[in-house]
């Protein structure tokens, strides 16, 4: 028993490769046919054991057909097994491609093949160790395909995090609620939780933005973009060293909107932070905000910039 489990252990390792030969030419268009051809050479040498070592096993111990019927069964299963080893290897990047590793893991399959059409005691160890290779097998691939879109999806993130993590800011207006950010996460937009103050469209919307640069005169040369318009000459003042208000109006007011604009702009560090909105909103509200932006947690950062 051991004889013939070992044997065809050995013709399964010094055949395998030539299997493994044939699988990628049919894979690249070559025709199945060629299975059949590695079949006849692999079927003979397991006849071979089969005559050789007749105790080995029930089958083999009933005369001619049963010797050929175990070598068929032991190609098929073996060269099932050894195709499911060679993706598994591949999807695991494991080392079993290498000499000598290779020589005896391409074997394994047909040795447990043999086991499993021996005696009773060894068939079922035999259909036990294959069952938890097979188990453990689809497990480990399952893991490594989740642990790799993990990684990218990481990777992902940490490339679109890097130009702009100095730029996201978060702020809590009482009586708001974000509504959204723009692609980059670097602008957020904010509504009224009682949406009945609205009377026209984004005239209580709040938007939190920021931008690089300094400024020792921020107003001159400045501009006023709010959600309803723009104003390319508002009105500036200084409230505070590196925190400034800009009012402005809209040109020519559509829609009957509220046609005030305001700003409120703080220098933090090496980032300017804008708050603005129509003024419809009350200056206090703008003002708080833009006092109370502070820079996004890792974890915030993380979460602004994960596609929902």
């Amino acid at each position: 028993m051991v004889r013939q489990i070992a044997a065809a252990w050995l013709v399964g390792s010094l055949l395998s490769p030539l299997l493994l030969w044939v699988v990628v030419v049919i894979l690249f268009g070559g025709s199945p046919a060629l299975l059949a051809l590695l079949a006849v050479p692999m079927v003979g040498a397991l006849c071979l054991v089969a005559w050789t070592v007749r105790q080995g096993s029930p089958l083999t111990s009933r005369g001619p057909g049963g010797r050929v019927s175990w070598a068929a069964l032991v190609f098929l299963v073996g060269a099932v097994g050894f195709v499911g080893g060679a993706w598994a290897n591949a999807e695991l990047e494991l080392p079993f491609g290498r000499e000598p590793l290779m020589f005896l893991a391409s074997g394994l399959p047909f040795a447990l093949a043999a086991g499993m059409l021996s005696q009773r005691r060894v068939a079922l160890g035999a259909v036990a160790v294959t069952t938890a290779l097979v188990v453990t097998t689809v497990y480990l691939v399952v893991q490594h395909r989740v642990d790799k879109q993990a990684a990218a999806v990481a990777a992902d993130l940490a490339a679109r995090l890097q130009p702009v993590r100095d730029l996201l800011y978060v702020v809590q207006i009482p009586g708001y609620r974000v509504s959204g950010r723009d692609t980059s996460g670097v602008s957020a937009f904010f509504e009224p939780l009682d949406q009945r103050v609205v009377k026209v469209w984004q005239d209580h919307t709040i938007v939190l933005t920021a931008e690089r640069g300094w400024s020792e005169e921020m107003c001159a040369g400045a501009f006023l973009a709010a959600p309803l318009g723009r104003d390319e000459h508002p009105r500036c003042v200084l409230e505070r060293p590196g925190l400034w208000y800009l009012t402005g109006r809209i040109p020519e007011p559509e829609w009957g909107c509220p046609c005030g604009l305001q700003q409120y702009i703080r220098q933090d560090g090496g980032v300017m932070v804008r708050v603005h909105s129509s003024d419809a909103v009350p200056r206090e509200v703008l003002r708080d905000a833009v006092l109370n932006a502070r820079h996004a947690t890792e974890e915030e950062a993380r979460e602004l910039l994960t596609p929902s």
